[in-house]
């Protein structure tokens, strides 16, 4: 083997272990079905506030990792895409930071954040019809929610917050896959994670703190550590040595 060969090959082995490494939380619902649903979305007018808590050993294969947004899917096998129809938010914002323990919880959102709250989306958003897909158990996941602030996770709990304006167009609710608040703690819920929401996105306390969990994937850029991205400019300029010095 040349050494331009092995330099190159080096580069291909460094960017293969800095591939993208998302998490669905919770873990235990990676392949396998939640045991509960919930509709996520809301066709009330004044909007919803939803609060995730997720426990820092949930999201140990994202450490050092941007979040770049999220995905939900289908209660399955379901019987119907969703929406039947464009679904639309005038608008749609996220906020994530660190946060409370899952079991220490309060209904006061902004108390489960324990530092700088980062609004990682904002704006409005349009789910175009059939964007959900079912027959399966579990279902796939859908289409990304994108942010436009990605949110660098470095470890810790975490708290993410969605807060929606009313949903017009389809006049379904989104039946997401999820995770029963009265199974827990035997399935997790109120020890790896939990949630609670209110019928307002602009409320300041939860009118129920014991919601079902949105079964979610954390979709993450894949950027390595600096340390990699070091190693990838010491073999770029190793191949291009050898190949200097064979030509």
């Amino acid at each position: 083997m040349t050494r331009a060969r092995h330099a190159a090959i080096c580069i291909t082995l460094i960017m293969a272990g800095s591939a993208r490494a998302d998490v669905v939380v919770p873990n235990s619902t990676t392949a396998t079905e939640g045991d509960g649903t919930f509709s996520l979305t809301t066709t009330g007018a004044t909007g919803r506030t939803y609060q995730y808590s997720i426990a820092a050993a949930q999201l140990t294969g994202i450490v050092g990792q941007d979040i770049t947004g999220l995905q939900w899917r289908l209660n399955g096998p379901g019987t119907a895409t969703w929406p039947p129809v464009d679904a639309n938010f005038a608008s749609f914002a996220v906020n994530m930071g660190p946060g409370l323990a899952p079991g220490s919880t309060s209904a006061t959102f902004a108390s489960n954040f324990t530092g700088a709250i980062t609004p990682v989306r904002t704006g409005s958003l349009t789910i175009p019809a059939g964007s959900y897909t079912f027959g399966a158990s579990p279902n796939v996941f859908g289409p990304t929610l994108n942010f436009t602030t990605p949110f660098h996770y470095t470890g810790g709990d975490l708290t993410i917050e969605l807060r929606m304006a009313q949903q017009t167009g389809a006049t379904t609710q989104s039946p997401f896959d999820g995770v029963l608040s009265s199974g827990g703690p035997g399935n997790g819920w109120g020890v790896g994670f939990s949630s609670r929401f209110a019928a307002d996105s602009s409320a300041i306390t939860a009118t129920t703190t014991t919601a079902n969990f949105v079964v979610t994937n954390l979709v993450t850029s894949g950027v390595p550590e600096p340390s990699s991205m070091a190693l990838v400019g010491v073999s770029l300029a190793a191949a291009a040595f050898w190949k200097k010095r064979r030509g």
